[in-house]
């Protein structure tokens, strides 16, 4: 929910909203985005804690939401292109990172990449910070509705995922959601935009508001029941790689 030129009512809205609902990264089940990002969130929690290594370089940090899931102390370190609470690098998008090169044992750009402007420049500094042999985990959407315009350029298949860093070992690849929490999110991301388009409507959001709970929850729980049904792993709406930095490529960055 963005909170970009709100009005007084729309924060109103939205604090009542989030103290009902939760909010990134902590959504509860009855909240309209809550599959947008569940077995993402159930991946990261998994994998962070099992890193190897003390530097972690967070990409398009925001927040750093996720510094919370690691279970050890790291040096997190936050690059974005806005300025924030997490941030301690901003970049330009266009210019070389402030960082060294192979100064950094974790890479983590999780929803960034779709987002992106000048994409052989992102993937080439990751390539150039990330030490050899250490870990990339980054993660995009694949079934995704236009967001966060007009900075929307891509998606990204599972297969096409391998391509962005050729010569890299895949730890691992995971295609996540199925058909049913592909619908749910989308149809309840729609209606969420749809009722934001007139001043009408966003009024008559805060007397709905019960019913938008109950049917968020309805839907997605209907959205994980058809996902244990989907076996066609076509129909996934966000994707998933962990991947090594090979020896070889260290020695091409050099």
């Amino acid at each position: 929910m963005a909170k970009n030129n709100e009005s007084t009512l729309g924060r109103i809205y939205r604090q009542v909203y989030e103290g009902l609902c939760g909010k990134h990264p902590r959504p509860r089940f009855w909240h309209f985005q809550y599959l947008d990002a569940f077995y993402l969130y159930r991946s990261l929690k998994r994998l962070l804690p099992n890193t190897i290594g003390d530097t972690v370089l967070d990409v398009g940090c925001g927040e750093m939401p996720y510094r919370m899931w690691f279970s050890r102390p790291v040096r997190h370190i936050g690059i974005d292109t806005q300025p924030g609470e997490g941030v301690d690098y901003v970049i330009d998008g266009v210019s070389q990172w402030p960082l060294e090169s192979e100064s950094v044992d974790i890479v983590l750009c999780t929803q960034v990449l779709e987002h992106v402007e000048d994409l052989p420049l992102v993937l080439e500094e990751i390539s150039r910070v990330l030490r050899s042999e250490g870990t990339l985990i980054a993660s995009f959407p694949f079934l995704y509705n236009e967001h966060g315009a007009p900075n929307d350029y891509r998606r990204f298949s599972a297969h096409g995922a391998k391509l962005l860093w050729p010569g890299w070992r895949v730890v691992s690849l995971e295609r996540q959601g199925g058909v049913g929490s592909t619908l749910a999110v989308l149809w309840l991301n729609w209606l969420e935009v749809a009722m934001n388009r007139s001043f009408v409507t966003r009024i008559l959001k805060a007397p709905l508001l019960p019913f938008w709970i109950i049917g968020s929850l309805l839907a997605n729980l209907l959205g994980l029941l058809l996902d244990r049904l989907d076996g066609t792993e076509s129909f996934y709406s966000n994707v998933l790689i962990v991947l090594e930095k090979t020896t070889e490529q260290s020695e091409r960055a050099e």
